[in-house]
């Protein structure tokens, strides 16, 4: 067996049972954990901030993983890398590609229900568009270069809703924006429900991802379409259309501007919208009918990543 300390709390994460049966399929599988750092055998946590204390440990035999699915939590595009010239690190996130195995690794249980589709008596309570994100750093944003190509995308969306809102096109929740333009931090309280709320109130929603990245694709897309909000987002450099039609979303990567986007918004006609929302619906709906053993079987494949990784990991 391979025993596993966690040097971080890691929730929302296989290594803290966020799923059932995580740890059981981890443990049949010869992972388990220890709260013992002395007896493990690796060391795991998602932020680099949590392994360096116990890097005087790798020196001691224990072997440091660094597993994380959030993009700005590990920037490295190695599988290894030597910290100091002596220590070395394993890693999994979304640039090495083996955390996100596809698109609906994580998020393919989000799909419960079975979505009605519009019918042509749709009509436009408004074209405004709605941003649900806060600004960290904004504009300002740190960039994330791939192949000398900036995959970064909160300085691009923060530059979209700060038009967006200076022309009365789009309105901003969230926090930390410039000049108190957003109407609320919205994360305050329960979250899920609170999106439902403002969504509602919109038929076109801002949802970019944070980086655009391959098989990189999480709950932001799928809540909009839950609640019957056309998603803009963002497709270079990701794999989106592997299940997204074409003209289905909205995609940035079309327009050279947020004013060219603005412009597209206020333009598309009835027809062109219901027949893009119903496009997204669609794909939804595939997703719940392929039934509830989808979703446990598209997290076994992240498991067993997991699996491979650490046993290569002790060998090495």
């Amino acid at each position: 067996m391979i025993k596993v300390f966690k040097a971080s709390k890691m929730s929302y994460t296989p290594f803290d049972n966020f799923e059932k049966g995580d740890i059981d399929f981890l443990c049949k599988n010869g992972i388990i954990f220890t709260d013992s750092v002395r007896n493990a055998d690796i060391i795991v946590s998602d932020h680099i901030k949590y392994l360096k204390k116990y890097y005087y440990r790798y020196l001691a035999g224990r072997k440091l993983l660094l597993w994380t699915n959030e993009p700005r939590f590990d920037l490295s595009f190695e599988d290894i890398t030597n910290h100091y010239g002596l220590i070395k690190i394993h890693h999994m996130n979304i640039y090495t590609k083996n955390v996100y195995i596809n698109n609906l690794s994580f998020h393919a249980k989000l799909m419960k229900e079975h979505l009605h589709y519009l019918h042509d008596d749709f009509k436009f309570n408004s074209r405004k568009t709605v941003a649900l994100m806060s600004y960290y750093k904004g504009l300002h944003a740190t960039p994330i270069f791939c192949n000398g190509e900036n995959i970064d995308l909160i300085a691009v969306r923060s530059k979209i809703a700060l038009v967006g809102s200076e022309l009365g096109h789009l309105d901003v929740f969230g926090k930390g924006w410039p000049n108190n333009i957003a109407i609320e931090d919205s994360r305050i309280g329960n979250w899920t429900r609170r999106k439902k709320e403002i969504l509602k109130y919109y038929h076109f929603n801002l949802c970019f991802e944070n980086t655009s990245c391959f098989n990189y694709m999480t709950e932001k897309i799928w809540d909009s379409i839950e609640n019957y909000c056309l998603p803009i987002y963002y497709s270079k450099n990701t794999n989106a259309y592997e299940i997204f039609p074409k003209n289905s979303f909205i995609d940035y990567a079309d327009f050279q501007n947020p004013d060219e986007l603005f412009q597209f918004i206020k333009s598309i006609s009835k027809e062109e919208y219901i027949l893009r929302i119903n496009r997204c619906i669609k794909v939804y709906n595939d997703i719940y009918l392929k039934g509830k053993e989808y979703p446990i079987e598209l997290r076994k494949q992240v498991l067993s990543a997991i699996i491979e990784k650490m046993n290569k990991i002790v060998k090495s």
